[in-house]
């Protein structure tokens, strides 16, 4: 979809560390493996790829082992559903790499190399910078950030193999700037046509003299990107080539079931029950949490990362009104995170 129009909003929250905020430790739960043929980190830790910080690289010596791979082993603890994974800030194509994704509930299947045992994603679709699926392996088309969906799963291991597209390159060492792995969630309605785009340069602060004259200081213009690491959603390589400001979006939703925005028990979670409390506020804590936006579930493909940010919520409380018997309105407030 061209000029970034609202449609149907999307969520993609991150279960990793939905998990970490509830109590769940990082190290022996989300880790980066090394059986025989796999690769230690080299630079950087295994909390740094679930950090929630992009621009946080981790990087292993690939091109040292061309031949080797990178394994990431998830334990999603439990029968939660699972439809994406995304990678951002990586640099799989300058490092010839593509990547393998595979759930099972028998952790060995996703611990080994080749995972063999382990189950293929379901129907995986192409939502950013996956030009090439086949099966379970993702082929990007360039550096930056990818986004592939896949049909609901509620395995609770799952793997993601790093390999050489024939072998990586022999020059460029593989780097990995965050994963994410949950549910996506599309809202049930489109906002109201009232809504509010805004872009904002909140990091320029306007100084003024004695005598009136007026001066300025950014500390920076928004998104940072080079040839070696990209904010998330950014395709350039020159920071001069880059749409600066902070995007936010102030969005009201109408007439909304209860059934979409009220989990069915709000005693305790139901790994199958769809909403908007269920799916999108708890999953993040409110505004604890950065999640990826999209404006529109069907902004898919070529193209699709001027539709996608890397966002959290604007707001501390979730306020709903009843408009209607059982038909509720309420708002969102998203902005983009650096």
């Amino acid at each position: 979809m061209a000029n970034a129009d609202v449609g149907r909003p999307r969520f993609y929250c991150d279960h990793i560390n939905y998990l970490m905020s509830r109590g769940v430790a990082q190290n022996g739960n989300f880790d980066v493996v090394t059986p025989s043929g796999a690769l230690a980190i080299q630079t950087g830790s295994e909390a740094e790829l679930f950090d929630m910080n992009p621009l946080n690289q981790v990087n292993f010596n690939t091109s040292d082992n061309t031949s080797s791979h990178v394994l990431v082993n998830i334990d999603t603890a439990g029968a939660f559903q699972k439809s994406f994974v995304a990678i951002l800030n990586h640099n799989m194509k300058t490092a010839d790499c593509r990547v393998v994704v595979k759930g099972s509930d028998t952790e060995n299947h996703v611990n080994a190399v080749d995972m063999s045992g382990a189950t293929d994603m379901a129907n995986p679709v192409h939502v950013v910078n996956a030009n090439a699926i086949s099966s379970s392996t993702i082929t990007p088309d360039s550096d930056g950030s990818t986004i592939v969906t896949f049909d609901e799963s509620n395995l609770r291991y799952w793997g993601l193999q790093f390999e050489g597209d024939t072998a990586f390159d022999g020059t460029t060492d593989l780097s990995i700037g965050c994963i994410l792995i949950g549910e996506v969630y599309s809202m049930p309605v489109s906002p109201s046509m009232e809504l509010t785009r805004s872009i904002t340069f909140d990091q320029v602060k306007v100084l003024e003299s004695a005598g009136g004259r007026r001066f300025a200081n950014m500390s920076t213009s928004g998104k940072e990107v080079s040839a070696t690491s990209k904010a998330p959603f950014a395709t350039s390589v020159y920071q001069s080539s880059t749409h600066g400001g902070r995007i936010s979006y102030d969005l009201h939703f109408s007439h909304v079931a209860s059934t979409d925005l009220m989990p069915n028990q709000i005693h305790a979670i139901s790994t199958g029950d769809d909403a908007v409390v269920e799916d999108v506020w708890n999953k993040v804590n409110g505004a604890h949490i950065p999640f990826i936006f999209s404006c529109d579930q069907d902004a898919l493909g070529d193209n699709a990362e001027s539709e996608h940010i890397f966002a959290r919520f604007k707001q501390s409380s979730l306020s709903m009104s009843q408009v209607a018997h059982k038909l509720w309105s309420f708002n969102l407030k998203i902005e983009e995170e650096f």
